[in-house]
């Protein structure tokens, strides 16, 4: 088995591919191989790269999903994920094996400098190598590499439009320090030399600014693509007006109560009063529902506590597949809704979310889905008072709701419980907040976009 796996995806590169992979060929010679994985190149890309890699692999387009599809045939123990345009230094099979001695979970990248000498673009390198140092996050011009262990334990690059290189970087973090090698790779100054340095870094900068304060990845990419259609559809795996279902056979059911007075966010009505209490429901019903509706991840149903024909109901899903909830606790409620939906012929993935919580975005979705489908029998997403936002599975199983004192703080401890005994696999998605409590109303101004819902 070769040691080390360069995988690189690529998209209409017949341009610079030859030139590019004949550098690699002294190292094929060597304990590596190289994986290039095509996003659906419509040029002579893939009839160039032939001769000169080990493995030839296509996959649907999004750079996080090209590269972990290589990495799912790649035979190394160590991976390194290689952007086209970049160049590696010399003797990087054993810089990084040097890094590997006795210890099994390794990840980190290398310093980076640009192909143009300029003074200008020696400072940007310089300050993208100390803010890669000081927060052990890197971008993906600076090869990621990690050991596979590592890599499959935290279930590869979340699938998102943009910023993988940020998301696989947080989650590595956690486990180790990154090992950061001195000698530099080589990248091209192309992009910041036809749309300008100081634009160019303004522009990646308020990116990165959007990602944290969490807008969508999705959003992002239209942002980071948006002159090209071509180039823009096979930057990521999702169309967010036209695009089919990227899970065309999960389910994602959204629990929603029936809008009465007097009887929604009622823990907010002495601060709001019943009728402002009404209206933030209704709000966040409609913003989670046109968030599923616009990005095209899978199907999705509307499960209401009653009054199936309600205009509200009706208006924010196009009058279709509204299911009334069945069961007197939550947990009877959703186990009902899951096994309804997952003994429809050709369902194989159902995910459970409520309306109240607004920090709800495409990225997180897609997450929760591509989490269920890697292996997890069960997906959970966090709630900050001890519940949780969001609960996927893969097979109906009511035993993992039996017993929860819902309502209470205890909500995902018990569940888990119930989970470890029934020999369940689970994952964790990051903690979100929901609408509960009135310090809570403050946040819906941070969202992007902020959240307006008190009656005119």
């Amino acid at each position: 088995m070769k040691k080390l796996s360069i995988i690189i995806p690529v998209f209409n590169e017949q341009k610079c591919i030859v030139a590019r992979l004949n550098a690699l060929q002294k190292l094929r010679e060597s304990n590596c191989e190289v994986v290039l994985v095509d996003g659906g190149s419509t040029d002579r890309t893939v009839d160039l790269a032939i001769p000169l890699v080990d493995k030839l692999v296509h996959s649907s387009p999004g750079r996080a999903v090209q590269m972990n599809r290589g990495a799912e045939l790649a035979t190394g123990n160590i991976f390194l994920f290689l952007h086209i345009d970049t160049a590696l230094p010399k003797a990087v099979n054993e810089l990084i094996s040097d890094l590997i001695v006795e210890k099994s979970s390794i990840w980190g990248w290398f310093n980076l400098q640009f192909d143009n000498p300029a003074l200008s673009f020696k400072i940007i390198s310089r300050s993208m190598n100390i803010r890669a140092a000081l927060t052990w996050v890197c971008t993906g011009d600076q090869t990621l590499f990690v050991t596979r262990n590592l890599f499959e334990s935290i279930q590869g690059f979340p699938e998102i439009s943009l910023m993988e290189d940020v998301a696989i970087s947080k989650l590595l973090r956690r486990n180790s320090k990154p090992k950061i090698v001195s000698s530099k790779v080589t990248t091209s100054a192309r992009r910041w030399e036809q749309n300008g340095v100081i634009k160019t870094v303004l522009f990646m900068w308020w990116l990165r600014l959007l990602y944290f304060f969490g807008t969508s990845p999705i959003k992002l990419a239209l942002r980071y693509y948006p002159n090209s259609a071509e180039q823009r559809d096979k930057a990521y795996p999702v169309s967010p007006k036209e695009a089919s279902f990227r899970y065309p056979n999960a389910l994602i059911l959204l629990f929603i109560k029936a809008p009465f007075l007097g009887q929604v966010k009622t823990r907010l009505e002495p601060l709001l009063g019943c009728e402002k209490s009404l209206e933030l429901h209704r709000a966040m019903g409609q913003r989670i529902a046109g968030l599923l509706s616009s990005i095209k991840l899978a199907p999705w149903q509307l499960w209401v506590s009653a009054d199936e024909s309600n205009e509200f109901f009706l208006g924010i899903c196009n009058r279709k597949d509204i299911r009334l909830q069945m069961g007197s606790s939550l947990g009877e409620k959703i186990a009902a809704s899951m096994e309804n939906a997952l003994l429809k012929p050709g369902v194989d993935g159902v995910i459970v979310i409520g309306s109240d919580c607004p920090s709800f975005d495409a990225a997180y979705l897609e997450s929760a889905m591509h989490q269920l489908y890697v292996g997890h029998d069960v997906v959970i997403g966090p709630a900050e008072d001890g519940g949780y936002v969001l609960i996927g599975m893969k097979a109906p199983n009511p035993g993992v709701f039996k017993g929860v004192e819902w309502g209470t703080d205890r909500v995902l401890e018990q569940t888990i419980t119930n989970i470890d005994m029934l020999n369940l696999s689970h994952v964790l998605l990051e903690t979100l907040w929901d609408v509960d409590r009135p310090e809570d109303l403050d946040r819906l101004q941070n969202l992007d976009p902020p959240l307006f819902w008190e009656s005119a």
